[in-house]
């Protein structure tokens, strides 16, 4: 049987904070979606600067990875 280490709060977290210290490093502002491996969102930032229309689109790409 296949089992599936699904994402909690903190790993969600620790991904967030590698993508906003990435933007951060590049200088950009963005959008951050994590999701479970069913594409439902478990945490979402959207940095000082991120662009608003960037909301959903973060989210449909955290979606479609999963």
């Amino acid at each position: 049987m296949l089992t599936i280490k699904r994402f909690s709060l903190a790993d969600a977290r620790v991904l967030l904070e590698g993508a906003r210290a990435r933007a951060q490093e590049i200088g950009v502002p963005m959008c951050i979606a994590v999701t479970d491996e069913a594409g439902q969102l478990i945490a979402f930032e959207r940095m000082d600067g991120g662009k608003i229309t960037s909301t959903i689109i973060a989210q449909d790409k955290a979606y479609t990875a999963a």
